[in-house]
């Protein structure tokens, strides 16, 4: 059976599932431009006041200024879903009718999240493209599970050349119950016919931890960004300082 090589172990293992952003995708590279871009398209429809940026920036849990993102927060833990509905309460707070702010939520975020300008802010994470190509080379199926909707992430992907060495991409929409839940891996191993305790989980965040623990995954390797190692060490099995630490 083919193995992977972390913190001076190996590994046998048949499926690697990655979580996207933090983990393949650069988080703050990524999403500090997104989110900057998104209040921007906001104030076209709705006057963007200092008030209403810093609601916005807190209840999403990213901070433009410092580039600090809360990696306990709804943007790095939430569904695209929940992240909508704050958006909308944001607006709502403003005086807008709950139905409206929504629509004005639905509206940029077709227009801020389009292919083609979601290009100009999708960062590869260090070492992504390399394992991914490495773990191709020995037979090894990856898959990504992501609360980000499964369309976006495909595109994603793309964008950072990362393609042709996924077998399969998961989104919050394409089950049930999203992260936490353990519905994107029992999904992935249904496809591939795998099982779960010979299969490895890698992300940044505690959700990603929790989405292992509460799979049965053999192996979750927490990647250092946004949640502290010290932190991610309480819930993972293995810590990594980037991709490049598995070989």
């Amino acid at each position: 059976m083919p193995s992977i090589h972390v913190r001076e172990r190996f590994y046998e293992t048949e499926l690697v599932i990655f979580d996207k952003d933090g983990t393949l995708l650069d988080f703050k590279e990524t999403w500090i431009a997104i989110i900057q871009e998104l209040i921007t398209a906001i104030g076209t429809y709705h006057p963007m006041t200092k008030t209403l940026q810093e609601r916005i920036e807190g209840a999403l849990g990213i901070y433009l200024d410092r580039r600090e993102i809360d990696g306990c927060g709804p943007l790095a833990m939430g569904t695209f879903s929940e992240s909508n509905a704050l958006l909308a309460y944001c607006l709502y707070r403003e005086g807008l009718r709950w139905d409206k702010a929504g629509l004005i939520v639905e509206t940029v975020g077709k227009e801020v999240f389009s292919s083609q300008r979601r290009q100009e802010w999708v960062k590869a994470a260090p070492g992504a493209l390399r394992l991914l190509k490495t773990l191709k080379s020995r037979g090894i199926l990856t898959a990504v599970a992501t609360n980000d909707k499964e369309a976006d992430a495909l595109t994603d992907m793309n964008f950072i050349g990362a393609s042709p060495y996924i077998d399969l991409v998961v989104g919050a929409d394409s089950v049930e119950n999203a992260k936490p839940a353990p519905d994107m891996v029992k999904l992935i191993c249904s496809r591939f016919g795998k099982n779960s305790g010979e299969s490895v989980l890698v992300g940044d965040t505690i959700m990603d931890a929790l989405l292992g623990k509460n799979s049965g995954i053999m192996l979750t390797i927490g990647v250092c960004g946004i949640v502290p190692g010290e932190v991610l060490a309480q819930h993972v099995d293995v810590v990594i300082s980037s991709l490049d630490d598995i070989t």
